[in-house]
């Protein structure tokens, strides 16, 4: 059939991007030094760039370059413990970075319909189906849920912030926590009927508007993380340390 009756979105293939996140996983742990880091980073960094979302990469590159200098300028420093703790935390995060790029890059990139199409092209069973449906639609409706219980808690004079967080947690949770529970079980429910009326769970071939292949890009994508990931376990092989 025609390539042009069907919906491209995303310059990669869903499951392109899951296998760069399983590798992303594996390389985090085969280096610590600061160069390998940096390395790893650039690559998951530029294929996101090749797919548009420049202004993430570069709130990426920020925090990797802040989290760096604070590190190497702070270290031999006689300082308190939340210093300490938030180095700490910079530190794993920059160590975590690459499957942060990854990870949010499935999200922002990934529809709920795209992502159960592929899932069934995978062959993945029905309740799994149902499951990840609900899930990717679940989450942009709790920041919409949430974004409304903030404003209507504004108009009480109740604001969210870490000052009331500490001085006054009951009334926190109350207002905030416990609607939004309410809200998320709720839609839960709303969402799986939804799933089931949408026939995710009917025994026949499904038909889906988005073009689910390989093409070019995540052939060269795929190639390059081979050939990356190749190369760094024949040089811990050696005994590089990296």
């Amino acid at each position: 059939m025609d390539d042009a009756k069907f919906v491209l979105g995303s310059k990669y293939d869903l499951r392109t991007k899951l296998i760069l996140l399983i590798v992303a996983n594996v390389l985090i742990f085969l280096g610590f030094g600061l160069i390998y880091q940096s390395l790893i980073t650039s690559f998951f960094l530029a294929i996101i760039i090749s797919d548009g979302y420049k202004k993430s990469a570069l709130r990426y590159i920020l925090f990797f370059v802040i989290s760096v200098i604070l590190e190497k300028s702070l270290v031999h420093l006689n300082i308190n413990f939340l210093i300490n703790l938030l180095l700490f935390i910079f530190a794993i995060g920059r160590k975590f970075l690459p499957c942060i790029i990854v990870g949010k890059w499935i999200l922002n990139s990934t529809s709920a319909s795209l992502a159960v199409a592929t899932l069934q092209k995978l062959k993945f069973s029905k309740d799994s189906l149902i499951m990840i449906s609900v899930l990717f639609r679940c989450f942009p409706t709790i920041r919409d849920e949430w974004s409304h219980i903030n404003m209507a808690m504004k108009t009480r004079g109740i604001n969210f912030n870490l000052k009331n967080v500490l001085e006054k947690p009951t009334l926190i949770m109350e207002y905030f926590f416990v609607p939004l529970f309410v809200s998320v079980i709720e839609m839960g429910d709303e969402l799986s009927q939804s799933a089931i009326v949408r026939g995710l769970d009917a025994p026949v071939q499904k038909t889906s508007r988005y073009l689910i292949k390989f093409r070019k890009n995540d052939i060269g994508a795929l190639t390059l993380m081979i050939l990356i990931l190749s190369t760094v376990i024949f040089m811990k092989v050696l005994g590089w340390d990296l």
